[in-house]
């Protein structure tokens, strides 16, 4: 598996560093449309949404197939959402935006951003903290040094049926599992290369769905179950 290198990454943030490409990415994460679509939805005229979306194709982000006498653009994949929710963590805790602090701000038992959202690429909330939960009642992760996070024989053999990269997690240049101190829930939820792939598994079965512009998670508590059946727990 390649690993992008530094200047990759630089050349991406660039690309994400233009406001129009980072509203076409929450745009195109409702649904694919085409470029008088997206124009309309934006408030923008076609040859900068054209520019744009060029720019997010040479960077890999957006795919594009002919309909006709159109062309259609979608996202590839889930990664340019969770890199925008990524940016939208960070921005909110490091760059301060708000004019309140988000971990200030009044959060409700039922609100959205409580029940599931994104931390980073992983996922956290009320749905995070239930899969570290899980995931240690089942013996398919054990504490290890610190909060790090040890997976085991068991939870290889489960998660990999699931569908969830492992490989991919292992070859990612960070930790791979640990405990995430959850702002709301006050316990931690999991962390690291393997969160990240579990969240991305649960996106692309279409068990979760990002919400454009948000960190909020819509999870049904039934697909959440149906996870844990196909990893036959």
């Amino acid at each position: 598996m390649w690993v992008a290198d530094e200047e990759s990454v630089a050349a991406l943030a660039r690309v994400l560093g233009h406001v129009t490409c980072v509203r076409l990415i929450d745009e195109l994460g409702v649904s694919e449309a085409t470029v008088s679509d997206l124009a309309a939805r934006l408030d923008l005229d076609q040859p900068r949404v054209s520019t744009h979306l060029a720019l997010l194709r040479d960077a890999g982000m957006v795919d594009c197939r002919a309909t006709g006498r159109q062309r259609v653009y979608a996202l590839t994949g889930q990664a340019p959402a969770m890199a925008l929710a990524a940016l939208r963590t960070l921005a909110a805790s490091v760059v301060g935006l708000a004019a309140t602090p988000a971990r200030e701000q009044p959060i409700t038992a039922d609100a959205p951003v409580r029940r599931a959202r994104t931390c980073y690429d992983h996922m956290a909330g009320v749905a995070g903290v239930a899969l570290l939960d899980r995931f240690l009642e089942e013996r398919w992760l054990e504490p290890a040094k610190g909060r790090d996070l040890r997976l085991t024989e068991r939870g290889e053999a489960m998660l990999a049926r699931a569908g969830v990269n492992l490989e991919l997690a292992r070859r990612s240049r960070r930790a791979f599992a640990f405990a995430c101190p959850d702002w709301t829930e006050r316990r931690p939820h999991l962390a690291g290369a393997l969160g990240a792939a579990v969240l991305t598994t649960l996106l692309e079965r279409g068990r979760a769905r990002l919400r454009p512009g948000e960190r909020a998670v819509d999870l049904d508590p039934d697909e959440l179950m149906a996870f844990w059946g196909s990893c036959g727990g």
